[in-house]
């Protein structure tokens, strides 16, 4: 573990509006959450219609070869991607544990942080360590001191990109210059593209169409955060057919539920929802990064994502201190400080409607006057 990275125990991630109902008092619906990077707009109209359409199907067993699914799927990523080289999971989750399952015990594993706690805990349930490398102070990706990390024992490299928590997009050249570097030495790097959708860059930016000449990338998506469906819980991954063969012989039969699949690809294939979907973040993240930066005593990071990571330059005031208090006006943010890698002077917010964004930023206002 590198020295500049502490450990920090496991918590909870953003978007726990349950947990934060119960502690606050605060009923469900009038929980403003700006803590878990979610789509504020919600599903797709088309994609809630096909779960009622096909309702009467929860008498079955799901497809356990869908074919089609996967077909479709790999018609929407586009880039060259076919059927043979999806693999379904529920949610990503699934997906960024099961490539540790086929590794021998006492692997060592690469993580770049900050980046999403999942990682970790994937390593460490089979055993294995984790290296953490301290990303720079702008959050870009250092090759150099990764690839100076590696050992005869590293097995996997866990990449985010648009990184979380910063909603940095790395470029694609930058990426495949690391998935060469580990081709060579059998390091499989596990590149979570959950947030790619987003980003205006997404169809230059993403590594989609790369992995039938490198079978030791394994890029993974899901519909949670663009396609706003947490509760669907469906992920899918892309990888050569070979690293696809090897994945569906250590997962779990029938982790996606019937109705997972009729709601993604109805989602899919609703460009309208998709453009309003980009057309709106894209507007609203500019108004929300503008208004907090003008608060004072705050920095906003750029990004490509539908979140806003926030460095508070007031050196009285803390992240879990400033979560608390406009917890008490219904306003959750995501306190930064949990991630390894980061300190009490970060925290997140996820874009919202306009009206609900001049909320956070007029609570954030009259909150930072009190320290």
């Amino acid at each position: 573990m590198s020295s500049t990275c502490k450990k920090k125990r496991f918590v909870s991630h953003g978007g726990d509006v349950w947990g934060f109902s119960r502690k606050y008092n605060i009923p469900l619906e009038k929980v403003l959450d700006f803590s878990g990077p979610v789509n504020f707009l919600g599903p797709s109209p088309k994609a809630v219609e096909a779960v009622k359409q096909n309702a009467r199907l929860i008498r079955f067993y799901p497809d356990p070869n869908p074919v089609e699914l996967r077909t479709e799927i790999a018609a929407y990523v586009g880039n060259g991607v076919k059927a043979e080289n999806i693999i379904l999971g529920n949610g990503s989750i699934e997906l960024i544990y099961m490539p540790t399952e086929v590794f021998s015990r006492n692997f060592k594993a690469i993580i770049p942080v900050p980046s999403f706690t999942e990682y970790e805990k994937a390593v460490l349930r089979v055993g294995g360590e984790v290296i953490f490398v301290q990303l720079p102070s702008n959050f870009a990706l250092d090759t150099a001191s990764v690839k100076k990390a590696v050992t005869d024992d590293t097995r996997i490299i866990y990449i985010c990109n648009p990184h979380s928590p910063s909603g940095t997009l790395y470029n694609r050249e930058t990426l495949l210059d690391l998935v060469e570097f580990c081709h060579v030495k059998g390091i499989i790097v596990s590149v979570d593209e959950n947030y790619i959708e987003f980003s205006s860059k997404s169809q230059t930016a993403t590594l989609a169409g790369s992995v039938e000449k490198y079978e030791n990338l394994f890029v993974i998506r899901s519909v949670t955060k663009f396609f706003g469906m947490p509760g669907i819980r469906f992920g899918y991954g892309i990888a050569a057919e070979s690293f696809i063969d090897t994945l569906q012989a250590v997962r779990q039969p029938w982790s996606i539920n019937g109705l997972a699949g009729y709601a993604t690809l109805a989602a899919f294939k609703d460009t309208d929802f998709i453009e309003n979907t980009k057309r709106t973040i894209a507007r609203e993240k500019t108004e929300f990064a503008g208004r907090l930066s003008e608060i004072g005593g705050l920095h906003v990071f750029p990004s490509e994502t539908n979140f806003l990571l926030v460095k508070i330059l007031k050196p009285k005031v803390t992240s879990t201190a400033l979560r608390e208090e406009l917890s008490r006006e219904g306003l959750l943010i995501r306190d930064c400080s949990t991630f390894v890698g980061l300190d009490e002077s970060y925290f997140r917010v996820t874009v919202r409607s306009a009206e609900d964004n001049l909320k956070l930023v007029e609570a954030l206002r009259k909150t930072l006057k009190k320290f």
